[in-house]
């Protein structure tokens, strides 16, 4: 059985900055609503480079895997994002969801739900829920402060003009190598 990997204080700048960030932690949205009302980011379903970007996340989850399982000093905040069923009516298939505190448990793979589902019922933040890895979407961790993986944030924050983007925004950019 491999063990649990809690995050390490190393990095913690980063997950406050994801907590703040849910606009960029959701992606593939139904048409908007009133300024201010959806914390999803607004992107084409049939955004190109976010589906590279989810099929490079699962070709190297091995090494993600391998850091979860044997965390090197300095690593901490191990997440994943994940797609959930939405609701019906909500215009769109999946809502995808970072999960932290991954687990292998009987022969399975754990997350704990770390931001507020919009378009998804019966699913909350701190719910525990099981992973296929096969459908991850992205992956990432933080290494003496510096983001690893987490390309569709990148890519999300990159979207946004810069005169347009947060501190917080324009801080979180700054974790990437």
């Amino acid at each position: 059985m491999r063990p649990h990997i809690p995050g390490t204080r190393h990095g913690l700048r980063a997950l406050l900055l994801l907590i703040l960030l849910p606009p960029l932690l959701l992606a593939c949205k139904a048409p908007a609503k009133a300024a201010g009302s959806d914390p999803t980011a607004p992107l084409s379903r049939s955004d190109e480079t976010l589906a590279r970007i989810a099929r490079d996340a699962r070709d190297r989850l091995p090494l993600f895997i391998r850091r979860v399982q044997s965390p090197l000093p300095g690593d901490g905040n191990f997440r994943v994002k994940y797609p959930f069923a939405a609701k019906n009516g909500s215009g769109f298939s999946h809502e995808q969801i970072w999960l932290a505190g991954i687990t292998f448990q009987e022969g399975r793979y754990y997350g704990i739900v770390s931001n507020s589902p919009y378009y998804v019922t019966g699913l909350k933040t701190g719910d525990r829920v099981p992973i296929n890895i096969e459908e991850i979407t992205d992956w990432m961790y933080t290494k003496n402060g510096v983001i690893e993986g987490g390309i569709s944030i990148k890519y999300l924050l990159e979207q946004i003009p810069t005169p347009d983007r947060t501190a917080e925004q324009r801080q979180l950019l700054k974790m990437f190598p």
